[in-house]
């Protein structure tokens, strides 16, 4: 039994055409007296350069037979009768009759329904997710998450050509009929009107190529003041999130000016991912507006709320306690004995390292009313401005922490190594072997080979083991307290970055969050189709069956795509196995990069 794929749209007599491979599917049905009218109409359209495209898709259509319907129908789709002029021998459930050189013969099909999407309603038939252009499944995270989402619905993993034929076969099929409309009006009328969505969209593209040509003519300039500016913008752009903010809401008005330039070939998938991805930008851009306004709002209506939590925040609790725990660490806390000279040094250093930085503090004191009132200007260009003005307050306000970090980590980590090196000391054969070789005045060891990176034997005279002794006796001493003073600025910094890291992935989900893709999948998820499955339904009579072909929403995995990849590169830079290992190892610990986040979106 073969198959025969009619619109559900077309329910009028006359010579259908469409294509015979790789399966039997009309496109439409020409109301015309004659066969010869028919076909020599669509050979006009399959030699007309807007066709061309088209026949490079689907193949090159042809007029296929005749049909007529019959008034009594019971379905609810169109259940024409029909006689094909030539093709291969098929099979039909209903009144199906092929006919070679108009010989009609009883034969049986089977009648498959499908959509004729209009180009400009941005609907269409895909086989997978990869046919909306805007995702790509190559990720082995993303694929582990496809496989635990209710919304996903597995399909081949190798689409056939043969498909991906029929399927562009079914979203051209309205375009098709479109061009012979066309033909059948310039037969009797000379159609002269321009290409109204070129014209719309020029003056656009006038604008993007303009400010392409700015931006290329700055690059290449060789002019101090544009070299010097641009240099300070990429170098602070590498500390400042303010900077980094700006550049993005750079790229996504670029983006916007790239959304409305026409699609070449008119191919619906690419203007279906253009759309989305313009209103999409756009949505994000208006609703950090709108939220940064009414933060703003909020700000100024609680000024003086916001300039005693800030006060409190940031010197009671991040100069005071900080004080106080140091002097606590000086005095023997809970009974452990710390090295008194070494800790008084630590104490005091760190204390005097707080104090200038506290100075400065107070300083800047009188003009924090006018970080507010910037806070506020900022908040009127998005939230998103608001906090990365945030995060480089956070940066600067606890520059003494991250100051106090460095200096412990830094010493901790060379007497971590110290004590290593000098371990391999001992590490050779037994004392009881030292009497004997002590007589060569050599005593065997271990020490690390930098080349090889590997620990090898070595021979230690008297003289350098007993150094060696004396500075590991020194380093077991003194370890406690470089560790205890080390622990407390470590703690410090990951509670830093940890808020730090919750303020960029908030950043990040106002920047890059999907919300017109998702209102898209609700209120017409054939835009975004994620594949598609067969919906059978008995007829009105209910003596048979009706097959349609239905577009599966694209698997929320997908949408969240750029989500999953975003949250496996935080998720492994701020995992908690590494930032322990970090602290133990004495490495420094530090913020994800700013181009990890970018190059995801």
């Amino acid at each position: 039994m073969a198959s025969v794929f009619w619109p559900c749209d077309v329910a009028r007599s006359g010579f259908y055409y469409g294509w015979d491979h790789p399966a039997l599917c009309v496109a439409g049905v020409l109301e015309v007296e004659e066969n010869s009218q028919a076909d020599a109409l669509l050979q006009r359209v399959a030699r007309s350069t807007e066709a061309q495209a088209l026949i490079k898709m689907c193949g090159t259509p042809r007029i296929l037979g005749r049909c007529v319907f019959s008034s009594f129908a019971r379905s609810s789709y169109p259940q024409p009768d029909v006689e094909m002029f030539c093709g291969p021998s098929r099979s039909d459930t209903r009144r199906v009759r092929y006919a070679t050189d108009f010989d009609v013969s009883a034969c049986s099909a089977a009648y498959i329904y499908y959509h004729r999407h209009d180009e400009n309603s941005l609907r269409f038939y895909a086989l997978g997710s990869n046919g909306t252009h805007l995702f790509d499944l190559q990720d082995e995270v993303l694929r582990s998450s496809l496989k635990h989402d209710f919304s996903h619905t597995a399909s081949s993993r190798s689409v056939s050509n043969t498909g991906q034929i029929l399927i562009n076969q079914w979203n051209s099929a309205k375009s098709l009929e479109q061009f012979i409309e066309h033909e059948q009006r310039a037969q009797t009328t000379v159609i002269q009107e321009p290409n109204a969505r070129f014209q719309e969209t020029s003056k656009f593209t006038a604008i993007n190529k303009k400010i392409q040509c700015t931006i290329n003519g700055i690059e290449s300039s060789t002019n101090l003041f544009w070299r010097v500016a641009s240099f300070v913008f990429v170098y602070s752009r590498e500390f400042s999130i303010v900077v980094q903010q700006i550049e993005s809401r750079a790229r996504k008005l670029r983006r916007l000016l790239r959304g409305v330039q026409p699609v070449p070939n008119g191919d619906v998938r690419l203007r279906s991912s253009q759309y989305i991805e313009f209103y999409n930008t756009l949505w994000i851009i208006l609703n950090d507006l709108i939220i940064g306004i009414a933060l703003r709002q909020f700000l100024r209506q609680d000024r003086q709320a916001f300039l005693y939590i800030f006060k409190l925040a940031f010197e009671d609790k991040a100069v005071h306690k900080v004080r106080q725990i140091l002097l606590w660490l000086d005095s023997w806390p809970a009974g452990l004995k710390l090295n008194t000279e070494l800790s008084r040094f630590y104490s005091h250093s760190f204390m005097g390292l707080i104090a200038l930085w506290n100075r400065g503090f107070r300083t800047v004191i009188p003009l924090i009313p006018m970080l507010l009132s910037a806070l506020e200007l900022g908040s009127g260009f998005g939230v998103t401005m608001a906090l990365a003005m945030v995060c480089d307050l956070v940066c600067v306000f606890m520059a003494h922490v991250q100051l106090c970090y460095l200096v412990s980590v830094t010493v901790y980590g060379h007497l971590l190594r110290l004590a290593a090196s000098l371990w391999n000391l001992f590490r050779g054969e037994a004392f009881r072997d030292s009497i004997i070789r002590a007589s060569n005045n050599t005593i065997q060891g271990r020490r690390h080979n930098v080349l090889r990176n590997r620990t090898d034997p070595w021979d230690y005279d008297v003289d350098q083991l007993l150094l060696g002794t004396i500075l590991f006796t020194l380093v077991a001493y003194l370890f406690p307290t470089v560790l205890v003073y080390y622990m407390l600025f470590a703690t410090m910094r990951v509670s830093t970055i940890l808020v730090y890291a919750s303020l960029e992935t908030a950043l990040a989900f106002m920047n890059y969050f999907p919300l017109f893709a998702l209102m898209l999948r609700v209120k017409d998820p054939q835009r975004s189709p994620g594949g598609i499955y067969m919906r059978v339904e008995p007829t009105k009579g209910g003596n048979g069956i009706d097959v349609s072909v239905e577009s599966h929403p694209l698997s929320l995995a997908v949408t969240f795509s750029q989500y999953v990849e975003l949250w496996k590169r935080l998720a492994k830079h701020y995992h908690p196995f590494r930032l322990v290992w970090y602290v133990m190892s004495g490495r420094v610990l530090d913020t994800i990069p700013r181009t990890y986040i970018h190059s995801t979106t």
